[in-house]
């Protein structure tokens, strides 16, 4: 089993749509992946409040974006940060997405502790 700790920086100015952040990478025939989203920080860049909605993709179930959770106006004000993994670490499976969509421009901090294990006997 090998461990490998990334970070994920991205500068949001889309709003109003869905915008990647990590994709857990994709299980081979020869290793199987997961990954454990330790931290997950958004800061409002603009002078407004704005909302925050996190999203996983779960690709193995075939399931679409799927609120995870949510920020109000009043969690996210003007120069204000939250954080997403407050109530815990949000586990992906290989090929998981995770999205977030904002109506306000922000940057995005993901720390993410990738986990691959060989697979023996295949």
């Amino acid at each position: 089993m090998a461990i490998e700790y990334k970070n994920s920086l991205k500068n949001i100015t889309t709003t109003g749509s869905d915008q990647v952040v990590y994709t857990c990478p994709t299980s081979t025939s020869l290793l199987k992946f997961m990954a454990i989203v330790k931290g997950f920080t958004i800061y409002n860049t603009t002078g407004g409040a704005g909302t925050v909605d996190i999203k996983v993709v779960d690709t193995s179930a075939g399931v679409t974006a799927r609120i995870v959770k949510h920020f109000t106006a009043s969690d996210f004000t003007t120069k204000a940060t939250v954080n997403a993994v407050s109530e815990g670490p949000i586990v992906l499976e290989s090929a998981d997405v995770l999205k977030i969509d904002t109506s306000v421009a922000a940057n995005v901090l993901v720390n993410v502790m990738e986990i691959s294990d060989e697979l023996r006997g295949v």
